[in-house]
Formats: C-alpha cells, structure tokens, sequence
C-alpha cells in the first residue's frame, strides 16, 4: 500500500491488479509492462488480472483512519477476477472499518456472491471518458448496487458520450488525460458534464490537471470546487455500524 498523489484519496492498494478493458490511456498498464518479472506482475502477461495475497492486510496495519483507491492498478470487475478474490477484499474491509474503500470500475457491478451486501465503508464508481456508450450497463448495475456510496468518476474527460440522468448517485469526479500524448480537454465537453452534474446536486470534486486547460468558463467557480459525499467528512472514514 503507498502514498499516492491522486487528490480525492490518501493511499492506494492493490490486492488485485490487472484487466482486459485495453483501454489507450491505462497507466496501470504501461507501469505492469516496465515491471514485468518483477513486483508480482507476471513475465509473459504482467496485465493479466492476478491476485497478491501478500498485500491483503496492508490496510489492516494502518490505524489512522484514510481513504484508500483498491486496486487503481487493475479492474475490480473484471471477467477474469474471482468471487473468492472479491469476498478476501471485502473481509480486510470488515476488518478495518475505520477507513473508507474507494473502487473504480468500467465493467458491470457484480454484488458479493458470499454476502447479502457490499461492506459499507466501500464506496464503489463507475469511470465515464465519454467515448462511447459503454458504461450503460455499468451505470445502471451501479445504481442498483447495496453500495452505501455510488459515485462517477469522468477521468478522463475525452468525448461527449455521458449519460443524461445521474440520479442515485452521491459524488462526482472531473479530470483530464495526464501523460505524454495527453488530449486536451474540449471545455464544451467539460460544461456539458459539469452542467450535468450540477443539475443533479451531486458534490462534486475538480482535478487540478483540468484547471489549467479551461481558459475562460461562464462559471469559474465550479473549477475550485473539492467536494466529497455529503454523509463523509474529508479525513474521517466512514465507518459502518
């Protein structure tokens, strides 16, 4: 588990890495492939959706209550993921329900097959880059999730293809493509998807690697905005009872 430099978190841990969206911009990926061999990550296929017992109670030994991003380097949901690899998760976050468990997926929400409902210090998001209508079914599963906190996380922002309608959802996140190659952001994309979420009352948290490429705006005030779930306080996980 390590410190990480994503705004909206305090640590990231992986018990699970890898997965098979093949999407351009992974950077998840690209690390796997310089660390191939190495680290846990497989020689022949360093991206194949593995699991790393080793890591499962790294949460468990850190007692300040944090937010931690599970698995940034890999997909929750993915197809080749085991149930039995989720319910191990899940019971580390049983176990350590001071802290707040944020997991992102594009991939359909599958509910724990070894429990009524999701641990309820799991805040569970869909990722959105507007490129095509593949988050349909994501979205929709997400909405109908035990998850006690949904959220949706349009990082990064590259197309138009967002949903209309955002109901049941709790928080929102708006960032742009980092890296070498990075696409700049369209601010008519970027009003639209904020429009959007301002419509639905849903906090909503800005990365600052937006900021930067949004020039002028009829409303700049959205661009500072950092906010979190109403029923959460920065610092201070939610913790279930």
């Amino acid at each position: 588990m390590n410190i990480t430099k994503i705004e909206w978190t305090d640590y990231s841990w992986n018990p699970i890495t890898g997965c098979n969206n093949n999407c351009s911009y992974c950077y998840a990926k690209k690390m796997a492939l310089r660390l191939k061999g190495r680290s846990g990550y497989d020689k022949e296929n360093p991206f194949k959706p593995t699991f790393h017992s080793e890591r499962l109670n790294q949460p468990i030994q850190r007692t300040k209550p944090s937010m931690i991003f599970t698995c940034s380097m890999g997909d929750f949901f993915d197809f080749e993921v085991k149930s039995a690899w989720r319910e191990d998760v899940y019971s580390v976050m049983d176990k350590s329900k001071w802290h707040a468990y944020q997991i992102l997926t594009k991939q359909p929400i599958i509910e724990p097959e070894f429990r009524a409902v999701f641990p309820k210090n799991l805040w569970l998001g869909i990722s959105i880059d507007g490129t095509s209508k593949y988050w349909k079914e994501p979205l929709e599963t997400l909405k109908n999730s035990s998850a006690t906190i949904k959220f949706v996380s349009f990082e990064p922002i590259l197309g138009d293809d967002i949903p209309d309608d955002l109901s049941k959802i709790d928080w929102a996140i708006i960032g742009a493509q980092t890296g070498i190659g990075a696409k700049k952001v369209n601010p008519r994309i970027v009003d639209k998807v904020v429009d959007l979420i301002t419509s639905c009352n849903i906090p909503l948290f800005v990365k600052p690697n937006i900021r930067w490429q949004i020039k002028e705006t009829s409303d700049p005030e959205w661009l500072i905005r950092e906010e979190f779930p109403i029923s959460f306080q920065k610092n201070k996980a939610m913790i279930g009872v």
